[in-house]
């Protein structure tokens, strides 16, 4: 199975358009950083993302001491506020794997250092690809992912709405 590490923008989109479970059925080894877990505050979510860690369907990276110094010290062309973005970028770009992510400033950071990037859009690509959902089902995610994230492009979207139609 292909490692993929995830930020929390897109488990919170994942949570709110209800396709967390199937997420977690797609054919990737999925982790995160202990960072991303400790944003993720309300307790119906935190029990959701910890109910995938206690099935090891989630692997959550910690760091040492050391590490954290090598991650705060991480050149990036772009200055990140927290540590939390750097965590997963760092550890994406350490293990040379994907990672997903949201945000526009972490994917333009990730593209610059090579490493592979997608978002939530990718993810219902890939359940409907791979089966996890049906179209219809697919175009439903689609639509509530457009109605919950106004920063995600409403226009590849509505395509992607026609496509699965």
């Amino acid at each position: 199975m292909k490692l993929i590490i995830t930020d929390t923008n897109v488990f919170f989109d994942l949570i709110c358009i209800g396709a967390l479970p199937e997420f977690f059925a797609l054919d990737y080894d999925i982790s995160t950083t202990d960072f991303v877990v400790k944003e993720i505050l309300e307790s119906n979510q935190i029990e959701q993302i910890e109910s995938f860690r206690r099935a090891k369907k989630l692997s959550v990276f910690s760091f040492t001491e050391d590490e954290i110094e090598e991650i705060r010290n991480f050149g990036t062309k772009r200055f990140f506020k927290g540590i939390t973005d750097k965590t997963v970028l760092w550890k994406s770009h350490q293990l040379k794997c994907p990672l997903l992510t949201g945000d526009k400033k972490l994917r333009n950071e990730a593209i610059d250092l090579k490493i592979e990037v997608h978002g939530s859009i990718w993810v219902i690509i890939k359940l409907i690809e791979r089966s996890i959902v049906s179209s219809s089902k697919g175009v439903e995610l689609l639509e509530k992912l457009k109605l919950f994230n106004d920063s995600l492009p409403h226009d590849e979207i509505d395509k992607l709405i026609k496509k699965y139609k």
